[in-house]
């Protein structure tokens, strides 16, 4: 036999030994991972257990064969030495393992996996994750097994070569991993949620989704998705809350809350609203107040729960209203909302507001139109109780300001140069908000003339306002003019008072709760924790949409995108480059994300 007959022979040899070797790591490794379903809990339903079996041998041995190809077969061709080649595969195959368990650990404390951030806030934390005396002999534990897994597969290697059975295990294969990607395109079409909610649950894992495709051919339809997805069977993600409420009072006033997308607290002044700048006096006036996002609907949701944006996929998942709803309707208050009924409501606002009832609204040109039907649906429901809202729970939302609308031929403000950084564009659409924050003073005005003196009021904002109709630069927006909103509540018979200290949105249904319904609950068994009538006990503030996570502290803001990717910004919304993570706040933030998990 010629030399380049036996390199060949050899190499050969090699090769099949290195598949043989991929596909036992693969296996391996999704036993390991067996520990990320345990951590989410194992599926109620056959279907979505098969698919979790399925998606792990599937996914693993995919991707044991993708670093097979990344980084044995070039050895095999470079270096056939089987000697070499085995003790670099256990190396290699030892090295991923420990970042599967590392990954693994990372995902059971943060419900995030290995990211460059989250590497850097795990590394921070490193103690703590590896604190399990068995963590440190595991490396070499696992060393050990592969490398007695390489030399005892290379000493079986013909006996398995004469047996034929790599064509077959890999069909098997590539059926698996096929079968899960198909399942879950079904799945993701019919809203199935045992299957749907598995889908952040392994790491390098992204699962086929057709929705758009099949929703453009006609195949399923968007809105029937919709109502899939809020009456999906409940998971158990959460305890939410943590203990059972305990409320003692049985409030006669009734209340009403008044939420406006878009409006700035900064621009609450008596030229652009009159009324309301008056009107505030009277109350309870919180200077230096926040929304929970720069997105209109994340921002009420953080009003009514109270909770981070990162328990939002799991209150949808659980199907969870805020306590704080849930309490006011046990209470006996017969909740009604106003101006949200739209066709395009997101699922988990839906849930946010399904202990309301949605009043139906008119068709209308414009959002300005919009907003007057609703001061109008609101004053009849008024007069309907002869001009009391008599255990009532009104939720009033308002939209015009968030697209600068106006009644047609409503006569606005005269324009003025803007003492703000802006330009020429950003100055006509300044001065079109003040006309539309004009208009809708106006509205207020119709509206709380004809509130009940015993009626509990809470004025504020969803979010605030960015000059600017560039999207992008919108979502990652997180100063103060698109999160600081005005906050303003009328108790009745209290006296009025101004806070100047830093509140939010998350206080405000835990102070409902315990100054309204009399709940004895620690806050934070149902909340962030925080009350509007106490300096917040954390030093940060975080709020986000479905892009960004911004994590602002009396410094600077950081923010951080859902690929481990950030900036930090200065108070005036510069960025500053080269600026670190500060890894104490960020693991103080990780904590309370994970708060409230079931597992």
């Amino acid at each position: 036999m010629h030399a380049t007959d036996l390199q060949r022979d050899k190499v050969s040899r090699l090769v099949t030994w290195g598949h043989w070797f991929a596909f036992i790591n693969g296996l391996l490794a999704a036993v390991i991972a067996v520990r990320y379903v345990k951590l989410l809990g194992w599926p109620d339903t056959l279907l979505a257990q098969f698919y979790s079996v399925i998606t792990l041998v599937g996914h693993f041995s995919f991707v044991g064969f993708l670093l097979y190809l990344l980084l044995l077969f070039p050895i095999s061709l470079i270096l056939p030495y089987s000697k070499i080649l085995r003790g670099y595969a256990a190396i290699m195959a030892t090295l991923a393992h420990m970042v599967l368990v590392y990954d693994i650990l990372v995902f059971d404390h943060y419900r995030l996996h290995l990211n460059p951030f989250v590497f850097d806030i795990s590394f921070a934390d490193l103690p703590k994750l590896i604190s399990n005396p068995w963590l440190l002999v595991a490396p070499a534990a696992m060393l050990a097994l592969q490398l007695l897994l390489a030399n005892g597969l290379w000493k079986r290697i013909e006996r398995l070569a004469r047996r034929n059975w790599g064509g077959k295990i890999a069909s098997v294969m590539i059926s698996l991993f096929l079968g899960s990607h198909l399942l879950h395109i079904w799945a993701d079409a019919n809203v199935y949620q045992p299957i749907v909610q598995q889908d952040e649950m392994l790491p390098l894992h992204y699962p086929a989704t057709a929705r758009s495709f099949m929703a453009s051919r006609g195949i399923v339809d968007e809105e029937t998705l919709a109502e899939r997805e809020t009456s999906a069977q409940p998971t158990k993600q959460l305890t939410y809350p943590t203990k059972p409420m305990q409320c003692v009072s049985t409030p006669s006033q009734p209340v009403l809350l008044i939420t406006v997308d878009a409006l700035r607290r900064d621009m609450i002044t008596p030229e652009s609203m009159p009324f309301l700048s008056e009107w505030a006096t009277g109350t309870h006036d919180f200077k230096n107040h926040y929304s929970g996002s720069n997105e209109a609907g994340q921002g009420l949701r953080s009003l009514l729960y109270g909770l981070l944006p990162a328990y939002e996929a799991s209150l949808l998942a659980d199907q969870k209203s805020p306590v704080l709803t849930s309490e006011l309707a046990a209470k006996g208050y017969n909740l009604v909302a106003l101006g949200v009924a739209g066709s395009q409501l997101e699922p988990s606002t839906q849930l946010a507001l399904q202990s309301f009832t949605l009043k139906q609204e008119q068709p209308f040109d414009s959002a300005a139109e919009r907003d007057v039907q609703t001061t109008d649906q609101a004053l009849k429901l008024l007069q309907s109780g002869n001009g009391k809202l008599a255990m009532l729970a009104m939720l009033v939302q308002y939209h015009a300001p968030s697209v600068y609308s106006t009644p047609v031929g409503y006569v606005g403000l005269p324009t003025v140069k803007p003492e703000l950084d802006i330009n020429e564009a950003q100055a006509v659409l300044f001065n079109q908000y003040r006309s539309s924050l004009k208009f809708l003073d106006s509205q207020l005005a119709r509206l709380l003339a004809k509130v009940d003196s015993n009626t509990l009021v809470v004025v504020t904002g969803n979010n605030g306002q960015e000059f600017t109709s560039l999207h992008n630069t919108l979502s990652r927006n997180f100063s103060d003019a698109t999160i600081g909103v005005p906050l303003m509540i009328r108790w009745p018979g209290d006296v009025s008072k101004q806070i100047s200290y830093p509140t939010s949105h998350y206080a405000l249904a835990p102070t409902l709760l315990t100054n309204l319904l009399g709940c004895g609950n620690n806050p934070a068994e149902y909340s962030l924790g925080d009350s509007l009538y106490a300096p917040s006990t954390l030093d940060f503030l975080v709020a986000g949409n479905r892009r960004f996570v911004a994590i602002k502290t009396q410094d600077s803001t950081t923010v951080i995108d859902k690929h481990g990717d950030y900036r930090v910004y200065d108070n005036g919304h510069h960025r500053i480059r080269d600026a670190k993570l500060d890894a104490p706040i960020l693991l103080r933030v990780m904590k309370e994300n994970r708060r409230l998990f079931a597992n």
